[in-house]
């Protein structure tokens, strides 16, 4: 019964942090829109971020959707303390690993 009760434990262990999203969205980036290269003609652009977390805990792969959505907060986040109210991906998630480029759209 021991043995049954350490694994169980065990496996929940590993497999629940894989689910969790780990990073916070700051009060700030909320009002962080993700848009499309063709909706940013008229802002201003601010820079670049990139964006990184973790494709795997342990020997666990965490799903694309978590990763994707971490990657989007952590960009959001790293906009709003640029002073960007808007992202758009420069590219694809690859190995948990995005880039941003950082907009300013609305008026100060």
């Amino acid at each position: 019964m021991r043995r049954i009760y350490r694994r169980v434990v065990t496996t929940t262990l590993i497999v629940l942090p894989a689910a969790c999203t780990w990073v916070p969205l700051e009060d700030e980036a909320v009002a962080v829109a993700l848009r499309t290269e063709s909706e940013v003609t008229d802002c201003k652009r601010l820079g670049t971020t990139d964006a990184t977390t973790r494709e795997k805990l342990g020997v666990v792969e965490r799903s694309e959707q978590k990763v994707a959505t971490e990657l989007l907060t952590l960009a959001k986040n790293s906009a709003a303390s640029m002073g960007g109210d808007t992202i758009v991906e420069q590219g694809p998630m690859e190995h948990g690993e995005q880039t941003f480029v950082v907009y300013r759209c609305a008026p100060r």
